[in-house]
């Protein structure tokens, strides 16, 4: 992945209003998305002591973890970090969280100015970084830089009551600690969740309208959403026209675009701005170098039984 020496990455980063929303598999679809929009992006699991991204992208075992990047975050530079992330894409790479969760020494707000160099640095590899927060990260102190230095954050949520309430404190707290100005968005998961709290009650709840253009819903999906956790795969892999899938495609779209158009007024008002007849050696932004691997994973696995295969060679 070459570096970004124009521009600097977008930042998004996904926390969950509680314990078990699909935080971590919507982070990785959507990095997946994104990829596919031609989009350069680098996938951060920060919640280093129950992530899980390697698992839903990764078939077999990943490279080395945060606990790694962080060892070496005195002298981590863009070219280091490169040869740290695991490839799932041509245009997709992944930093996973520690395999040996109970070794972690340290809990993730003690490692903060480190998890912030770790942004940055990627930053300059990609057009998109997206991070997946640790749990409570809203509340810890020590990351406050981190929090504070994403462009975006978003909120994701399920339809059930106790994520409502968390939810609603959460949102204010974004509200409160960043300022009404930056960036934040709130996504209904109801990946595999009957909907218990209808949306336009939970938009009442933290007080959005019917278009406020910060509420994203995507609709249940069962059995595609657990048939690609199976085989350590995206959702839109697998069944691209499934509901869930179109949904998040639609968001790295938006997204996709959004980035576009910032680039295009960043050259528009820059007097040294490459001209549009400029041509490059790495191709259209986004696209993979000559000669990268088109992807590393492996050939589908399918049912339970797999699964369990395939998690035993993971962890070992």
């Amino acid at each position: 992945m070459p570096v970004n020496t124009m521009h600097t990455a977008n930042t998004l980063g996904l926390a969950g209003a509680k314990g078990g929303v699909g935080t971590t598999a919507l982070a990785c679809n959507l990095a997946w998305a994104l990829a596919q929009q031609d989009q350069r992006v680098v996938l951060l699991d920060l919640d280093v002591r129950t992530g899980q991204a390697a698992l839903h992208l990764c078939e077999r075992n990943a490279g080395p973890t945060v606990h790694e990047a962080l060892q070496v975050i005195e002298r981590l530079d863009s070219t280091l970090l490169d040869t740290l992330l695991t490839p799932c894409s041509p245009a997709l790479r992944l930093l996973p969280a520690p395999r040996n969760w109970w070794a972690w020494p340290e809990e993730p707000d003690r490692n903060a100015e480190g998890l912030l160099k770790l942004v940055r640095t990627a930053s300059e590899l990609a057009d998109w970084v997206l991070v997946d927060l640790p749990k409570g990260a809203m509340t810890h102190e020590g990351l406050a830089p981190l929090m504070q230095h994403l462009q975006e954050v978003a909120l994701v949520t399920e339809p059930t009551l106790p994520a409502t309430f968390n939810a609603r404190w959460a949102w204010q707290w974004l509200q409160e600690q960043r300022g009404p100005s930056r960036t934040h968005s709130l996504v209904l998961n109801k990946m595999h969740k009957a909907c218990t709290v209808p949306g336009h009650q939970l938009r009442r709840t933290l007080g959005l309208g019917d278009d406020d253009t910060a509420w994203r819903e995507l609709p249940r999906s069962d059995a595609a959403v657990a048939q690609a956790s199976y085989q350590g795969q995206a959702v839109g892999a697998l069944t691209p026209k499934d509901p869930w899938a179109r949904g998040v495609s639609q968001w790295a779209a938006e997204l996709a675009a959004r980035r576009t158009a910032q680039l295009a007024n960043t050259a528009e008002h820059t007097s040294d701005a490459v001209g549009p007849n400029t041509a490059s050696d790495e191709g259209p932004a986004g696209a993979a170098p000559t000669g990268q691997p088109a992807s590393t994973l492996a050939p589908p696995l399918w049912g339970r039984g797999a699964w369990r295969e395939r998690l035993m060679r993971w962890a070992t």
